[in-house]
């Protein structure tokens, strides 16, 4: 036993601060909720728009008051999807050891035993199959890789030991002999075949997981569904699971995972969608909004009475990214539950700020008819101002939230070493909206330890962002609504968000943002209760703007000047976007107000009132921005009070925003020095990017005056430009004072980075220090902006110039001296683009693919193919549908890529993606793209996809002083070189000569794609310009003169008139017969038509028996693969017929001719002695290589007759198939032809030599592509496989192939969308 040495504490062990788990005191839901227990969001349903939620995670079983606390689970994404159309009745059979059970032949191939006392009347069931990897997360899939590869390498090792094993000992038992008999030989080659074999195989290894078999069938009520989860194929006592609202029932997959899922039935059972989760995201939200932790209430969620809706936006086919469709179906969904409130934290950065398909259904149903309370987070990509993402700040009636920290949370989560400054954190992202919108609403904690599916082997986790900060606020105003129903007073979604809005305590945020208060807020939905217009939302817009939402100045220009602007104050009533029912309207005539106007900054200026009535007003104010200093940020705002009840804080306010920024115009470095830093603190500088600059140098430098702390920085820099989102936004992280500890005297730490810049456009350089690095530092920024660029264009960096055959480019330094310039471009994409081979327009599922208003949802589907000849990396795309989302003018777009046999590649969505193809072969690209008008899709029936090919080699062009040059020299001879400010040099870029430098799958009108650079002395981030250069023509090849073709030597000959009549008659003789053997083969085989043309066929001449031949030997082996013995009767007419084709050929002189030894060992003579006189040795080439191949074919013919025929000697066999062999170019055991590669297999499995036959198998798979043309022959060389696989043993291999079966192959041919 070990002994523990006993230690006293010098203090106190104090308490575990579980509160700050997952913090209500701050926001005073934990206050609110002692004052009124009951109000713990009770009689609130809360939808959740995530990754799904686990049912099985702990405190998301029941509410405080015991009702289920999760009642709809919905997979709005499609990714757990399952076919279920193919319809089978169940027949009676013996299984195993039972007798006459009630069985179904599953899709994956399993005997299914169904449960006799379930109820079914039709007695029909439908089938449908589904890979587990396509249902769990990543991260699931990912451990379950690596401890399932840990258990089959056992079971391989054990396969590979005993295979290994084998080839020891014969090794042993033939050490005494120094030369072995070929038999066993063979017999040894065979054995280090397996060997290999397994060797190789592991080394390709990827599990393919569990594959499931569903079967759905009609109880009589109700759908229902049952999964193979153990894939045994005895379904009897797994359970019958219908839509989950019904019976609120799930299920888990296994031990193993601890996955639990549900199901829904759509389409009158065509189809199944089973609901997993996508990650651990969504059950965390859950758990911090309503999470019910009755033996530990510390652990509460904000609102555990709370009921639940999960509606997965986040697609498992997409590591969890919310596609178009998805949101769609959410807000449907959302209307269709008439749910009181919706968290989602979730969002992307958006160019549009105001306007999307997601966001319009939202508005008009969900909020503005339904009236459900929508929270969403503000995203993860501050500290930058208007890094707001969307959906958030796309509308004044959602609730936007930022995540903060407080003390509470840093004690309990974080284990900080010092306390530090309550903050928002850090990444939080800021408003403005580009449109002026103040964006964020209010701040919330950040952070919470909580509830986690049981997937991930923990009950509870940390996570932090403002998808944690959102479902915090979510809770709070689930508690406000609890009480308002408690109480029975109905409220609009606007009253919620103003009461919350104007109570928030301040945190002195630049942009006014407070923290939400939960107490304070319900206090004031009980003091102006009566308030009319508290139901109402107010909208902004600046007419002079382009109706933006606020006041937004950033250009250098519109900041040093005063303006004058028309405001326009609009009122919204709830259901106002209702068809004309007239319910409003005499609200709508009451309402008036008036108002008062009061600026917050002297620069900002308003009439002191304004009489406000239904309809809206306009009204001016006078933004004057030219004293404020420059490089800094600054807010104002025009708050309009009733002026009989001021207290109740503004029914509006105008937001006005100047990020003004500093001139750059005198100097191109500007220097912030001794920036002072601790924990949380950010500095923003505002800058005008120089006319001409195309890059800038950011450079921080540290400057440790005494010991510091090493502190993680963040560099954040951040353009607008107008319709085109901030997703690109450059970032850096890096630690000043690197290090364990820090030295007083340390040397100046300098960090530098370089990046793209468009010139004319303020840009934002945010300096922060992370909010938990502790330590106080001394920085100083500097920014040195630089420009080469075009002469004459007014192309930004990252702009595109077409690049011709020879094309002069004038660059220009225009900020100033530049040195090491050096133009290159390179290649290193070539993009095709190609239109639609099939293009279907339809409606989607009625069941859950209507719009609450009744449109219905319809799906044009795209089908793009292409080929690839080498493993390469492409990237599909419809340039005019990426790049969009929340901004989105259509439903939705998803894609995915198939190989022939309709094996899932990649899965696509509207960001460009790279896909990894690693397989020659056939390929298509589907799109799906969605909208309610039929219209709109119409439209894009022949839309162009593009697909950009990685170069496995880039392709350079060189660099020119002069025109002279490009013919001169046979390399670049503008090298590097300086430009002082303003002075202009051409540059002549020549593409290569040498029309083999383009791909070879390049065709004329493609595109090659790169990269031009001016200076390559340091990345530049963002990138320069894109170069773009179309694939000219390919050269015409010159003719070449030949000999003619009557004389081998190449003198002329002339032929006589004798002659030439006889060839023409031969011509027509051959014509005739070509035509006789085409419509031969079409006639059926016991048509008496066929028996009279095969006789008159027979009786042609010599010249033409070997085509005749030819074709009743192939009507013979028509349908036949080598694999499946030819009829008795089939094979002995398949030997005459080759016989005959043998003898009808001249197989000494064809040997002599290929220098092939002859069987008899005679030696080859010359080739010359066989040459015909009267034909060019070209021809006599020509003739010799159809022969060759006719004599192949003969010999294989046979080969597989015999083999057939039990009559037939092995021997026989033998000779026939070592023949075949002197003919083929390369080893039976690498044909590329399936009928030899089978009867070489065959020939091989009757040895017994099956090592042999898998290590072929295996060559002839890794050698071909899947292509339209192959895909059946592939198909049965997997079979095959499987086959030997299962004779040799491997059970563990058997087993894996089974299942890759299904991947490779999926049965039913495409998935859905």
């Amino acid at each position: 036993m070990t002994n523990i040495k006993s230690t006293r504490p010098s203090r106190p062990i104090p308490e575990f601060p579980a509160s700050g788990l997952l913090p209500k005191e701050d926001t005073e839901a934990a206050a609110f909720l002692k004052k009124h227990p009951e109000f713990d969001g009770r009689g609130t349903v809360i939808a959740i728009l995530d990754t799904g939620i686990d049912p099985g995670a702990a405190g998301l079983q029941v509410t405080t008051d015991g009702k289920p606390k999760i009642i709809d689970i919905v997979d709005c994404t499609g990714s757990g999807d399952v076919v279920t159309t193919t319809i089978a009745k169940p027949v009676v059979k013996d299984v195993g050891d039972e007798a006459d059970l009630l069985t179904l032949q599953g899709l994956s191939g399993r005997t299914l035993i169904v449960n006799a006392s379930w109820a079914n009347p039709s007695g029909e069931y439908r089938l449908g199959v589904k890979p587990a990897y396509h249902l769990f997360p990543e991260r699931l899939v990912a451990r379950l890789k690596q401890e399932r590869r840990e258990k089959f390498e056992l079971e391989h090792h054990r396969h590979y030991t005993s295979a290994a094993s084998a080839l020891a000992a014969w090794d042993r038992a033939h050490a005494s002999s120094s030369t072995a008999p070929a038999e066993e030989l063979q017999v040894r080659a065979d054995l280090e075949a397996r060997v290999g074999v397994l060797k190789d195989w592991m080394k390709s290894y990827d599990d393919p997981g569990m594959i499931f078999d569903c079967v759905v069938f009609h109880d009589g009520q109700h759908w229902r569904a049952v999964v193979d989860v153990e894939e045994t194929g005895d379904l009897r006592e797994q359970p019958t699971l219908t839509d989950y609202r019904t019976e609120l029932k799930y299920h888990r997959f296994g031990k193993e995972d601890l996955l639990d899922f549900s199901v829904n039935i759509y389409d009158d059972g065509d189809l199944l969608s089973i609901v997993t989760m996508a990650n651990c995201h969504g059950t965390h939200v859950s758990g911090i909004t309503a999470a019910n932790f009755p033996d530990e209430p510390v652990l509460n969620g904000i609102a555990p009475g709370a009921q639940l809706v999960s509606l997965k936006i986040g697609d498992n086919r997409l590591v969890s990214m919310e596609t178009g469709i998805s949101l769609t179906r959410a807000a449907s969904a959302l209307a269709a539950h008439r749910c009181d409130l919706a968290n989602m934290s979730y969002g992307e950065a958006s160019g549009n700020p105001t306007s999307g398909y997601f966001i319009e259904q939202l508005a008009r149903e969900a909020v503005g008819k339904h009236g459900c309370v929508f929270v969403t987070s503000a995203s993860n990509d501050g500290p930058t101002l208007s890094s707001i993402g969307a959906p958030a700040g796309m509308w004044a009636g959602l609730i936007t939230v930022g995540a903060y920290v407080k003390h509470s949370q840093m004690q309990a989560e974080y284990a900080l070493l010092d306390a530090v400054p309550e903050n928002p954190f850090t990444w939080s992202s800021r408003g403005p909206t580009v449109d002026g919108y103040p964006g964020v609403d209010i701040f919330a904690p950040g952070s919470a330890i909580t509830s986690v599916p049981l997937y991930g082997l923990a009950k509870f986790m940390l996570k932090n962002g403002t998808s944690m900060s959102s479902p915090n606020a979510c809770g709070c105003v689930a508690l406000l609504v609890s009480g308002l129903r408690a109480q029975k007073q109905g409220f609009a979604p606007y009253r919620i968000k103003t009461a919350v809005v104007n109570t928030a305590k301040s945190v002195d945020d630049p942009l006014g943002v407070g923290f939400i208060q939960v107490d304070r807020a319900w206090d004031y939905l009980q003091t102006y209760y009566e308030r009319p217009e508290m139901d109402i939302l107010f909208q902004i817009s600046i007419l002079d703007r382009d109706n933006a939402r606020g006041v937004y100045l950033r250009g250098h220009d519109e900041c040093n000047c005063t303006h004058h602007l028309n405001a326009f104050v609009e009122s919204t009533f709830m259901r106002d976007l209702e068809p004309t029912t007239g319910d409003r309207n005499e609200e709508k005539v009451a309402f008036e107000s008036r108002i008062t106007l009061v600026s917050t900054e002297t620069w900002v200026r308003a009439p002191d009132f304004l009489y406000l009535h239904n309809g809206g007003r306009s009204f001016d104010i006078k933004v004057d921005p030219t004293q404020l200093t420059a490089g800094q940020f600054y807010s104002a705002e025009i708050l309009g009070y009733d002026s009989t009840c001021p207290a109740r804080g503004p029914l509006f306010s105008v937001p006005v925003f100047v990020a003004k920024p500093l001139d750059t115009t005198t100097s191109p470095t500007l220097r912030f020095s001794s920036l002072q830093y601790g924990p949380g603190t950010i500095n923003r500088r505002f800058v005008r990017v120089p006319d001409g600059a195309t890059f800038v140098d950011v450079t921080v430098r540290s400057l440790p005056g005494q010991a510091i702390v090493p502190a993680g920085f963040y560099l954040h820099v951040l353009q607008l430009v107008p319709l085109k989102s901030h997703k690109g936004k450059i970032e850096y992280t890096f630690t000043v004072g690197k290090g364990s500890y820090g030295e007083a005297h340390a040397e100046e730490q300098i960090e530098t980075r370089r990046l793209a810049v468009k010139s004319g456009l303020t840009i934002e350089f945010a300096l922060a220090q992370f909010w938990s690095s502790l330590g106080n530092h001394v920085v100083d920024l500097e920014v040195s902006f630089h420009g080469i660029q075009l002469a004459g264009s007014v192309a930004d960096a990252g702009g595109a110039i077409y690049l011709g055959t020879l094309t002069r480019l004038d660059i220009v330094a225009s900020i100033r001296r530049e040195d090491e310039v050096n133009p290159r471009v390179s290649f290193d994409t070539l993009r095709k683009f190609i239109r639609p081979t099939e293009v279907t327009l339809r409606p989607l599922s009625a069941h859950r693919d209507v719009l609450p208003d009744g449109r219905q949802i319809y799906g044009l589907h795209l089908t793009y193919p292409f080929r690839v000849s080498d493993p390469v990396t492409v990237t599909p795309g419809i340039p005019a549908l990426q790049n969009q989302l929340y901004d989105h003018f259509v439903a939705g777009v998803l894609g995915v890529v198939y190989d022939a046999n309709n094996r899932v590649i990649a899965n696509l969505d509207i960001y460009l993606k790279n896909v990894k193809i690693d397989t020659k072969g056939d390929y298509t690209v589907r799109w799906q793209v969605t909208s309610d008008s039929e219209e709109v899709l119409d439209r894009m029936r022949d839309i162009i996809c593009q697909l950009d090919f990685s170069l496995s080699k880039s392709i350079s062009f060189d660099t020119h002083k002069t025109i002279g040059d490009v013919y001169n020299s046979k390399k670049s001879t503008f090298g590097k070189t300086s430009l002082d400010k303003g002075q202009r040099k051409p540059v002549f870029f020549a593409a290569p000569n040498d029309y083999s430098s383009y791909p070879k799958d390049a065709k004329a009108g493609d595109l090659l794609v790169g990269n031009l650079t001016f200076i390559n002395s340091k990345r530049v981030d963002g990138g320069q310009y894109r170069a773009l250069h179309v694939v000219p023509p390919e050269p015409v090849k010159p003719k070449q003169i030949s000999p003619s073709d009557g004389d081998v030597n190449g003198a002329s000959a002339t032929k006589s008139e004798a002659e030439k009549e006889e060839e023409l008659a031969q011509k027509l003789a051959d014509a005739i017969r070509d035509i006789q053997l085409s419509h031969l083969k079409k006639l059926p085989a016991s048509s008496p038509a066929r028996a009279k043309l095969l006789t008159a066929l027979d009786e042609l001449s010599y010249t033409s028996t070997l085509p005749v031949l030819e074709a009743q030997l192939e009507i013979l082996m028509n349908g036949a693969d080598g694999l499946t013995p030819l009829a008795a009767e089939k094979a002995e007419e398949v030997v005459i017929v080759a016989d005959r084709i043998l003898a009808a050929i001249n197989l000494k002189d064809l040997a002599t001719f290929y220098g092939i030894k002859q069987i008899d060992g005679a030696p080859p003579i010359s080739s010359s002695a066989s040459v015909d006189s009267g034909k060019t040795k070209k021809q006599i080439k020509k003739d010799n290589d159809k022969k060759k191949q006719l004599v192949v074919y003969a010999l294989r013919s046979k080969s597989i007759a015999l083999w057939s025929l039990s009559s037939a000697t092995r021997q026989e066999f033998d000779d026939t198939y070592a023949a075949m062999q002197q003919w083929l170019d390369t080893a039976a055991s690498s044909a590329t032809d399936l009928r030899t590669l089978f009867l070489y297999v065959n020939r091989e499995r009757r040895a017994g030599r099956a090592g042999n036959a898998l290590k072929a198998l295996n060559k002839f798979l890794a050698d071909s592509g899947v292509t339209g043309e192959n895909g059946k022959d592939l198909k049965k060389v997997w079979v095959l496989r499987l086959e030997i696989v299962t004779e040799l043993g491997w059970t563990a291999w058997a087993g894996y192939e089974e299942r890759w079966a299904i991947i490779r192959v999926p049965p039913g041919g495409p998935g859905p969308f």
